[in-house]
């Protein structure tokens, strides 16, 4: 899953839904932001966010206050056993504290907005498809690897817009992922963005 080929079917979707929604106001929104995430199944620690969490999305607004929103997106985490033992049968294995993964993702949420005025405020949660893809942890590591592995999740989070200028706003993100690897993860992604409505 990749941010330049999401781009290019969002954008001929875009260009054929602005005709019909140039008649009424700010049906649509489209964003991208990016960010710092870290993976808190463990522990959590505001010490512990890494780059990096990259992502864009198109919404819809089904009410004035509730949006339908998808959203692709990639971030590299901390692996599940980074700086951690792992035993096979009589073997111990030290995973790096450096090992990461990479996760592609796809989400499909509802938020709810609290509007004021110039400022917007919102919750929000979903269901995912995620892709992990194990970072290499070296010559004779690899049972500490994560299993590569495409599953489902949950995400909630929380956000906020403030606009600039007409309709172009800046937002802040905070996303809780929850994929269902074996075991599950809890990652923790705070974004900063732009989203445009029209």
């Amino acid at each position: 899953m990749h941010l330049r080929r999401a781009a290019f079917v969002i954008a001929p979707l875009l260009a054929l839904v602005a005709g019909s929604a140039s008649a009424q106001s700010a049906l649509f929104g489209l964003g991208a932001s990016g960010g710092v995430v870290d993976a808190a199944d463990r522990q959590f620690h505001f010490n512990e966010f890494h780059r990096s969490d990259v992502n864009v999305w198109i919404d819809y607004a089904i009410e004035e206050q509730v949006l339908l929103r998808a959203t692709v997106g990639r971030m590299t985490v901390a692996a599940h056993n980074a700086g951690q033992t792992v035993k096979v049968g009589t073997v111990t294995y030290a995973g790096p504290d450096d090992l990461r993964d990479r996760v592609e993702y796809g989400l499909l949420s509802t938020s709810y907005d609290f509007l004021e005025g110039n400022w917007t405020s919102g919750v929000f949660g979903g269901v995912g498809v995620y892709r992990i893809r194990p970072g290499d942890p070296g010559p004779g590591l690899q049972p500490v690897a994560d299993a590569s592995e495409t599953v489902w999740g949950l995400h909630i989070g929380l956000d906020a817009r403030v606009k600039v200028w007409k309709q172009l706003s800046v937002l802040g993100r905070v996303t809780v992922h929850v994929p269902q690897t074996n075991p599950h993860r809890v990652l923790v992604a705070a974004d900063a963005g732009i989203d445009y409505r029209f």
